[in-house]
C-alpha cells in the first residue's frame, strides 16, 4: 500500500471521527433544546388548562385534562373582572412609556454616537450606569415623589416614570448600533447641504430602526407585566393596571382561581404574541451593533 491510500484513510478516519462528534453534539443541543422549550412551555399549558376547568374541577386535581372546555371562566374574568378597562390602563401607560423611551434615548443616543466633545464618554458612562439601579429599589422615593407632585393614580405619570428607567439599557444598545453606522453617509449627506436634524431623521433614524425596534419591544415586556410600582402610584379602581386588577380575583374572602388563570391567559397573550412577531429583529438590533462596533 502505498503513501497516497494510507493518507487517504487517515482522512478518512479523521473525518469519520469528527462526523461522530458533530452527530453527537448536535444530539446533545437538540435535548437541551427540547428541554428548555418543555420547562417554559410547562408552566404555561398548565395555566391554560387550569383556566379552562371549573372551580370544583381545578380543586379536586390540580394536574388533570379538563373533562370539559368551561369557557365561561374568559366570559366572567372579561366581565366580572373588567379586563377590558385594565387592559386599556395598560395601553395607555406602555405607550407613554413606549413615546417617551424613544423620544429621549434616541435623541440621547445620536448625540452620543455620532458627535465627538469633551464630556462625551463621562456623560455616555453616568448615563449606562443608571442600569445598576432597578425601578423596585426607588419606590419609596417615587412613591413620596408622586405624592408631592400630586401624580398618583395618573397614567402618564406612571409611564414617564417607566420611561425613565428604560433610558439606561435603551441608550446601551442604540449608541453602539448608531457608532456602527458608516461614517461616509453622513459626510456625503452634509456635503449636499443635509442639517443636523435631516441628517437625524432621513437617515440616523431608519437605519436604526432594528435597534429602535428592540428597545420598543423590551420596554413594553418591562412595563406590561410590572405590578409593585404600579400598585404603590395606583389606587383608584378605574385606573388599575392589568397586574393590579388580576389581584382583584383573590380577596381574604374569596378565590376564583379559574377565573385568575383565564386572566392571566389573556393578559399574557399580547407580549407573547408581540414578541413572537419581532424576535428576529429584537436579536438582530442587539447583535448588529456589538458585531460591528
Amino acid at each position: 500500500m502505498d503513501a497516497r491510500a494510507i493518507m487517504t484513510m487517515e482522512m478518512d478516519k479523521g473525518s469519520s471521527s469528527q462526523l461522530r462528534v458533530s452527530r453527537k453534539a448536535r444530539i446533545l443541543i437538540y435535548f437541551t433544546m427540547i428541554l428548555a422549550a418543555v420547562i417554559v412551555l410547562l408552566p404555561l399549558i398548565w395555566l391554560l388548562f387550569s383556566s379552562l376547568k371549573t372551580q370544583e374541577e381545578l380543586t379536586r386535581n390540580v394536574w388533570s385534562f379538563p373533562r370539559k372546555l368551561y369557557i365561561q371562566n374568559y366570559i366572567n374574568a372579561w366581565t366580572r373582572g373588567r379586563m377590558g378597562t385594565y387592559m386599556l390602563n395598560s395601553l395607555i401607560s406602555t405607550i407613554v412609556t413606549i413615546i417617551g423611551t424613544i423620544v429621549t434615548s434616541v435623541t440621547l443616543s445620536f448625540i452620543l454616537a455620532r458627535f465627538n466633545f469633551k464630556l462625551n464618554r463621562l456623560i455616555f458612562y453616568i448615563v449606562i450606569a443608571g442600569m445598576m439601579i432597578p425601578i423596585h429599589s426607588a419606590v419609596i422615593p417615587l412613591y413620596i415623589m408622586h405624592k408631592d407632585l400630586n401624580l398618583q393614580n395618573n397614567l402618564i405619570a406612571l409611564g414617564i416614570t417607566y420611561a425613565a428607567f428604560r433610558i439606561s439599557p435603551s441608550v446601551f444598545i442604540l449608541e453602539s448600533f448608531m457608532r456602527s453606522i458608516p461614517k461616509e453617509l453622513e459626510e456625503s449627506a452634509i456635503l449636499d447641504g443635509c442639517g443636523i436634524w435631516r441628517l437625524f431623521t432621513t437617515i440616523i433614524v431608519p437605519l436604526s430602526k432594528d435597534a429602535i425596534i428592540s428597545i420598543v419591544i423590551l420596554a413594553v415586556l418591562a412595563c406590561w407585566n410590572e405590578l409593585l410600582v404600579s400598585m404603590l402610584l395606583i389606587s383608584e379602581p378605574f385606573i388599575k393596571t392589568l397586574p393590579i386588577g388580576l389581584m382583584g380575583f383573590i380577596t381574604e374572602y374569596n378565590a376564583e382561581y379559574t377565573q385568575l388563570c383565564a386572566g392571566l391567559v389573556v393578559a399574557c397573550l399580547p407580549s407573547l404574541l408581540f414578541y413572537a412577531i419581532l424576535q428576529e429583529k429584537i436579536i438582530k438590533g442587539m447583535t448588529v451593533g456589538a458585531l460591528k462596533g
